[in-house]
């Protein structure tokens, strides 16, 4: 399970969310990604994206794009169908989170990732039952550990980050961030859910 997160985007706009979506969804494969904004950025961009990759195809509709192309098209313009197509089913990754002070839930492996607008909103019940508290009101990228929790925000999109948190070979969870555009800028390995002895001989 991979998880991309987009922080809020504000003053960076639709074009840097574009950018942001278009990695964590296209190239970095998430199985979901969460805009931690509370804005309607991301049901905006859903809809321009919908609509764009629907405009491409003949009278909107992809059957009877498909239907046209496997009778008169050529290979490329098969292949350029099927990856719009793609396209927009990868789309469907793309979440919000739902209206304070409700909080989203995902899972990493075995831990808990509790996801919300504004952390101010969590009690310690809330804090008890999750291994990472992913957050999006903040003014810069940050993570912090706390014993066996971490809290994790990829700060506002303005700010040139994005977040993934995914799962090594060794199943720990690994909190990366990158640019909008997909560069590395940094990678940390969470403590593992148990701790392990290892006796050499």
């Amino acid at each position: 399970m991979r998880v991309g997160l987009i922080g809020p985007a504000g003053a960076s706009g639709a074009e840097a969310l574009r950018e942001a979506a278009e990695f964590l969804l296209l190239d970095a494969k998430a199985d979901a990604v969460i805009y931690l904004g509370v804005d309607g950025a991301a049901e905006r961009l859903c809809l321009e994206w919908e609509l764009e990759l629907r405009a491409e195809l003949p009278d909107g509709d992809f059957l009877t794009g498909a239907l046209s192309a496997a009778v008169r098209g050529t290979p490329q313009e098969i292949e350029t169908l099927l990856a719009r197509d793609r396209q927009r089913a990868r789309l469907a990754a793309l979440r919000t989170l739902p209206p304070p002070p409700a909080r989203a839930v995902e899972m990493i492996g075995d831990r808990i990732v509790l996801v919300v607008y504004d952390k101010k909103v969590l009690d310690e019940d809330d804090i008890a039952n999750a291994s990472i508290i992913v957050y999006g009101r903040a003014e810069a990228p940050l993570l912090k550990r706390f014993g066996p929790r971490a809290f994790f925000t990829p700060g506002p999109l303005a700010r040139g980050a994005v977040g993934l948190l995914e799962l090594d070979g060794e199943g720990r969870v690994v909190v990366a961030t990158y640019t909008p555009a997909g560069e590395p800028l940094a990678r940390e390995l969470l403590q593992s859910r148990t701790n392990k002895l290892t006796v050499s001989g």
